[in-house]
């Protein structure tokens, strides 16, 4: 290419140079040379082109940062820029359900259900999403935000009205302090300590929840809590709360919260407590729960739970006190301790015991004396894959009276079924 160039520029310079002269040898003679001169320029010219780059050059195009460089510079400046979200977590789920009450009760409603109150019905129980962040520093946050059947049953009393089925269900800060094996708080909304099962149900080994976890327990508490490892076995946990399931306080009384968790390998065993008050307008009144719960992995594939409540509410009833009692257990076996083919498949099997002193907590009839319920639970899960799962329970409720409803009228017992989808992120 650039001896194409020379040539056609020096065809061009001879035709210009030689135009007024073609009569003159003397002057053609002087062209030719002025010619032969420019060519030789114009061939040096090329030659140095030719040649490598100085070293100085060469430095400078060293030193200057590549495509790929320049773009990691400015990816890094970009998460400078956006450091509050940097390590922000998040997580969520998301499941449905149908329930089917063989007492075909009139009302549409499962009696003395928690979550599943639906009878022959497709419920969108909750759609969940979590938001958490821990910084190196001990500084983070925990929110988690719930929409379906299931928030709008376990709200709170914010002190004003909320969105039918949405609940903030936990927002709190975090930090920990540098004392001894590091003193952890958390501040705001957050999940009780009390209870062997959660507010979500593809946590928990069966669908549906013990009456105990409905009727003996609080679902929430809002205020301060401090926890802290004594030992590699033993915790301690202790905070100041506004009460059960509020986020206004409803009186001029606090609740205190507690708990001392022990664990030995495989074996885990908290003992948990509140107390306070919690009558409305009142601070006169207390009400208290001791809470203990038990877990035991005693080989791959079974898992046992045993949970046992009791509580006390003062002044209360016509300035009578109220008790309640409650036992359950919970043995959990997967399909790979038979075959390591049915590893997707487990089963898990609930029994229960609840007795309600005068009637205090259910309202379960109108009429004196105690109300004592049981019900036996047999859960059946299919690990899809390893975010969907699918479940199907059947639930046999008994009771020492008539409570629950069947058609026109009431009997002592009901049977139901449900079926259960689950996607957890």
């Amino acid at each position: 290419m650039m001896r194409k160039f020379v040539a056609a520029s020096c065809l061009g310079l001879a035709v210009v140079w030689s135009l007024p002269a073609w009569a003159n040898g003397d002057a053609v003679e002087e062209s030719l040379r002025a010619l032969n001169e420019r060519i030789k320029e114009l061939e040096q010219e090329v030659a140095r082109l030719k040649q490598p780059e100085a070293p100085a050059a060469q430095a400078a195009d060293a030193e200057a940062p590549d495509a790929s460089a320049l773009l990691n510079q400015r990816v890094t400046a970009l998460e400078d820029g956006l450091g509050l979200l940097k390590g922000i977590e998040f997580g969520g789920m998301a499941y449905a359900s149908y329930n089917y009450n063989f007492n075909t009760p009139d009302s549409g409603g499962n009696d003395l259900r928690i979550f599943d109150v639906n009878h022959n019905d497709f419920t969108m129980d909750l759609l969940q999403l979590e938001v958490s962040k821990q910084t190196d520093s001990g500084i983070g946050f925990h929110t988690v935000l719930d929409y379906g059947k299931t928030a709008g049953l376990i709200q709170s009393d914010w002190g004003g009205d909320l969105a039918h089925n949405f609940e903030i269900q936990q927002a709190y800060v975090t930090y920990t302090w540098g004392i001894g094996n590091g003193l952890d708080m958390q501040f705001g909304k957050f999940a009780t300590l009390l209870g062997g099962e959660v507010i979500e149900s593809p946590y928990n080994p069966n669908i549906s929840r013990s009456f105990m976890f409905g009727y003996a327990i609080p679902f929430t508490h809002t205020g301060a809590l401090f926890s802290y490892a004594l030992t590699d076995m033993l915790s301690l946990s202790a905070g100041v709360v506004n009460g059960w399931d509020n986020v206004a306080d409803n009186n001029n009384g606090k609740t205190f919260l507690g708990s001392l968790g022990l664990e030995i390998g495989d074996l885990a065993w908290t003992f948990n407590g509140v107390y306070g008050a919690e009558d409305d307008d009142s601070g006169a009144s207390k009400t208290g729960v001791f809470d203990t719960v038990l877990t035991y992995t005693p080989m791959d594939h079974v898992d046992f739970l045993i949970n046992f409540d009791h509580g006390t509410a003062s002044d209360v009833l016509g300035a009578k006190n109220a008790e309640w009692t409650g036992l359950s257990g919970i043995v959990s076996l997967g399909g790979g301790l038979l075959n390591p083919g049915w590893e997707k498949w487990s089963v898990a099997l609930r029994g229960e015991w609840f007795s309600d002193d005068a009637n205090y907590r259910t309202g379960a009839y109108d009429g004196d004396g105690n109300v004592n319920l049981w019900e036996i639970t047999t859960t059946l899960k299919w690990a899809m894959s390893d975010n969907l799962q699918a479940r199907l329970e059947y639930r046999h409720d008994d009771a020492n009276r008539r409570v629950f409803g069947k058609d026109h009228r009431y009997k002592k017992s009901q049977n139901s079924m449900i079926l259960e989808f689950a996607y957890l992120l």
